[in-house]
């Protein structure tokens, strides 16, 4: 319901304060827009038929104005296509949203799958529900593989940032609920037939998806039924190109420096490598990298999903659903890379080399010394599989008593194998490295694309001579990992409305939920080296060389001719292959070995069994309960309204695992019960009909991951030799006693819309979280003695404020052609602070400070235009980053540039194009210091064409 008012507000005054909020990002179209709203004639309304993008616009924005908390939502533009082709680069075009890309797309990977592909203001723990349940992926996080769910199942998300309590608990960021369709979503009979053709111009490889919908709906004796059937298959493919500038290494001759000592001296080592570098100038420390790294990762992705739904309105008061929603995501990614490394402890430029810097004193070119290289496959293959099964009763009890009793069941399964095959450059006579020809490697990364290439000073004409000879390359280790992962979750919950009619409250909402998620993580890793730098290794037995040359079939040329295009190449180069290498992860890696050590000594086994350490299992039962209450009132002539309520939870977690000590391994369960009180209020006081103001208070949780609370303790001998500072024996573990992390919230926000699909906001936020994880020790009894155990507690505290602002407006009011046009943006801006070591604070990770949409629109007729732009600021990727020495990894400014197109050609047939990353965008990251990058990666542009038939 809207209010009115008795007083007037003039309403452009929320859009022009948004056009100027982001006039310092993007001036000159946010002074357009503004100027556009402006000079709207508020006057004489303009009738105007909504269809396609602008009826989603305006689907969207009526739920946002309607909606008594703060939520942003998506809608679909048409049958089976979000406003993007990615669920999660749809999730990117909302205020306050930041997604993270992996192999090209909006996603996680698995070397990161237990992080969301999705920050709401800076904060990775979202709860994910779809169609309003709990769902989840069995890969130990909390956050669902959105990557892997086909966004043609998708009929709209809704993003609530200061979720009311009768919305489940676990998003200390904020809710994404994802809706799927249903059979009386629409009052006809629906059959929707799609399909599609993909192209990624950097793996140069096509391929189709189709996908269909029907819906039929039929009257009975028994009353109103209806059927919903969508069904989606596709398969992409990928690749992705990238160098990484290993971490440099702070070289100089000066006491005191690179080191936080300024009485310390350098190592003769050190004083040596500084005085090898060139051209440094009066620079007194200078900071070059031990080498460098290549790499090309390409694949596929298949997606499949189908979702069934049944509807049945048995009479005015009752309504009974049935839904399932299976999804089957398989990821293939083959990965092979090229590395070097120094021979010295720290890196010394080539003789005679010319070298540039950079005013920090970051090398920018030159030529590293005395390089030993290795070329490695790393292959991997995951699978994901979940089914969702429900079923929903709503019964209107009486005119003012509403029941809704909903039951869900989920399976998930997430398998992943992968594996490593490494070759090394040795000299063929004497199987040292120490006696490779001296191969250098030159370098610039002065440009947008980094170069580099081999240097041989033995044959300057012919360089990859040696280096691209398979007879100069052997096997130097294989590995082999699997996961098998199972994840089963029942919940009931029962909610009752009750309508108290013309009083402060005017409705009550209580309702109680019961949920129990059952977790198995498995997980090896194994491992065998083919020989060491000197050949036979006494741990491995008798471990003869194993030249690339004698296994030719398992050695091939790479990587494309078009690696890093434009701008770099690295014309020859060898990879390991794998034997049968169209079998699986897992069974090409036993085939590999049983080929290289046919007849030989050594004896290893690659298995799928799982050891006692190996397994972490999780069982948790919770319990809440929610009553909130609708209320409205007037103040100072002013309509208030909005809800109040408060979630209790009671958590119980049990964690089973094993306990390894001198006397062996035990088998150990281990338990832990947390309740916790949510409080929420959210509240809406209207101006006039179309301009309202918002505050929202709230408290809410997230939970630990699976992973994180795994029970494998290994507790050191307690004896008095073996205690600490304390006097108590140690160990080290998961941690299974881990609680939540906990948030409190505060929004304020103004909304100004008009017309049929505009709007403005302006808003401002602020969280104060608490419950970080970070390492550290804590007291566990085993047995009855307090053990000491390092691992992961709650340590860490911290706190985020912004300001969001946005608008969108179609200019009705322009003469034809331009009547079509419109525009949509949006700026978010957030500063945060966490707190992971005492007294030390640095801002969230994937948390970028600026970051804002740009969507310029067109439809008028049969046409649709779509041209949107993404930007994000600078941001902390990694806290202790991988390869770095533990170093903070950072990644620079970040833009996309995509477009679309649809033409109706006439009442059956659709014909639509998308383009994604136009720009042909880099990634990149750097590690201290911004001239010192750490990587570059480029990915595909990708093309689409679809044709839609709906008849």
């Amino acid at each position: 319901m809207r209010h009115g008012n008795k007083k007037t507000i003039r309403k452009t005054m929320v859009a022009q304060a948004c056009a100027l909020l982001m006039a310092g990002p993007i001036t000159a179209t946010a002074q357009e827009a503004g100027t556009a709203v402006a000079g709207k004639d508020t006057d004489t309304p303009i009738a105007v038929v909504v269809t396609g993008q602008r009826a989603a616009l305006k689907s969207a924005r009526d739920l946002k104005q309607d909606s008594n908390q703060i939520v942003d939502s998506i809608q679909a533009t048409d049958i089976g296509k979000l406003p993007d082709v990615n669920t999660v680069e749809s999730l990117q075009r909302v205020a306050g949203v930041q997604i993270q890309r992996r192999y090209g797309e909006g996603g996680t990977d698995y070397d990161h799958r237990t992080e969301p592909a999705i920050t709401i203001r800076g904060i990775t723990q979202v709860r994910n529900l779809i169609d309003g349940r709990d769902f989840f992926t069995a890969n130990g996080g909390r956050a669902p593989d959105l990557e892997g769910l086909p966004s043609e199942l998708m009929a709209g998300v809704d993003v609530y940032k200061n979720a009311a309590s009768n919305l489940i608990e676990g998003g200390v960021g904020g809710v994404v609920n994802i809706r799927t369709r249903l059979p009386f979503d629409s009052k006809e009979d629906l059959n929707v037939i799609t399909l599609k053709s993909n192209y990624y111009d950097r793996i140069r490889k096509s391929s189709p998806s189709v996908s269909g919908l029907l819906s039929r709906q039929f009257n009975t004796g028994a009353g109103r039924m209806g059927i919903l059937v969508n069904a989606t298959g596709s398969e992409t493919y990928y690749r992705q190109d990238a160098v990484l500038q290993q971490q440099q290494h702070c070289l100089t001759a000066t006491v005191g420096k690179c080191s936080n000592d300024p009485t310390k001296a350098p190592s003769a080592a050190k004083v040596a490598a500084f005085n090898s570098m060139p051209n440094k100038g009066t620079l007194s420390e200078v900071y070059v990298p031990t080498s460098f790294e290549m790499y090309q990762d390409s694949g596929s992705r298949k997606r499949e999903g189908l979702s069934v739904a049944y509807q049945w309105q048995v009479n005015d008061d009752m309504l009974f659903t049935a839904q399932n929603l299976y999804s089957n995501y398989k990821f293939i990614r083959r990965g092979e890379y090229i590395y070097g490394d120094d021979k010295n402890s720290d890196p010394r430029a080539a003789a005679g080399s010319t070298w540039t810097w950079a005013a920090d004193g970051s090398a920018t070119s030159g030529t590293l010394g005395s390089q030993i290289f290795s070329s490695s496959r790393f292959d991997q293959e995951v699978r994901n599989r979940t089914n969702l099964s429900a079923v929903n009763l709503k019964w209107r009890i009486s005119d003012r008593l509403k029941s809704k009793t909903d039951f869900a069941y989920e399976t998930a399964h997430y398998d992943t194998e992968r594996n490593g095959d490494s070759i090394k450059l040795y000299d063929n006579e004497s199987r040292s490295v120490a006696n490779i020809p001296n191969l250098n490697l030159a370098f610039d990364v002065r440009g947008k694309i980094p170069k580099f290439s081999i240097v041989d000073p033995a044959n300057p004409s012919n360089p990859y001579a040696y280096f691209g000879n398979p007879k100069n390359w052997n096997y130097e280790w294989l590995a082999n990992g699997v996961d098998r992962d199972n994840l089963k979750m029942s919940a009931l919950s029962q909610d009752f409305d009750y309508d108290i009619g013309d009083h402060f409250f005017t409705k009550l909402h209580a309702g109680v939920r019961l949920a129990d998620t059952k977790v198995i993580l498995r997980g090896n890793w194994n491992s065998t080296g083919a020989c060491n730098d000197t050949g036979t290794n006494p741990s491995w037995g008798a471990c003869p060389l194993i030249p690339v040359a004698q296994h030719p079939d398992l050695a091939y040329a790479g990587p494309a001719s078009n690696f890093m295009k434009p701008g770099i190449g690295f014309p020859v180069a060898v990879f390991p292959e794998y034997a049968n290498p169209n079998a699986s992860v897992f069974d090409r890696t036993v085939a590999t070995y049983a080929q290289l050590f046919a007849g030989k000594p050594n004896s290893y086994t690659f298995d799928t069994s799982f050891a006692p350490g190996d397994i972490n299992e999780q069982h948790e039962k919770t319990q809440s309960l929610f009553l909130t209450g609708d209320f409205a009132t007037e103040v100072f002539g002013y309509a208030l309204d909005g809800t109040a309520g408060v979630r209790a939870v009671r958590t119980d977690q049990t964690s089973i695992g094993f306990i390894q000590d001198s006397t062996g391994s035990h088998a150990v369960s281990l338990n832990n019960r947390y309740s916790n009180i949510l409080p929420s209020l959210n509240t809406r006081l209207h101006l006039n009909e179309d301009l309202q103001v918002r505050f929202g208070y709230g408290k809410t949780m997230t939970r630990p991951n699976f992973g994180d609370m795994a029970a494998h303790v290994q507790l050191n001998p307690n004896i008095p030799s073996q205690l600490n500072a304390n006097g108590r024996p140690t160990g080290s573990s998961g941690n299974p006693f881990l609680e939540p992390m906990t948030a409190t919230s505060y929004d304020v926000t103004v909304e100004d819309y008009w017309g049929t699909s505009n709007m403005a906001f302006l808003g401002a936020f602020k969280k104060d979280i608490k419950g970080y994880l970070a390492g550290g020790i804590e007291p566990m009894n085993f047995g009855g003695v307090i053990y000491d155990i390092g691992t992961n507690i709650n340590l860490g505290k911290g706190s985020v404020k912004g300001l969001e602002a946005g608008f969108t407006q179609f200019f009705d009011f322009l003469p034809d052609p331009f009547k079509g046009f419109g525009v949509q943006a949006n700026y978010t801006y957030v500063d945060s602070k966490v707190e992971l070591t005492p007294g030390v604070l640095i801002p969230l990770p994937k948390l970028s400070k600026n970051s804002y949409n740009l969507i310029a629109l067109y439809e008028r007729g049969p046409v649709q235009a779509r041209i949107a732009y993404n930007w994000r600021s600078a941001y902390l990727d990694q806290i202790n980053g991988s390869g770095v020495s533990g170093a903070n990894q950072y990644a620079t400014p970040y833009s996309s540039l995509d477009a679309s197109v649809s033409y109706q050609i006439n009442k059956t047939f659709t014909l639509s194009a998308d383009a994604v990353n136009l720009r042909n965008s880099m990634y990149q990251t750097y590690v201290e210091r911004p001239s010192g990058g750490l990587l570059w990666q480029l990915n595909d542009r990708r093309y689409s064409v679809t044709l839609k038939a709906s008849f």
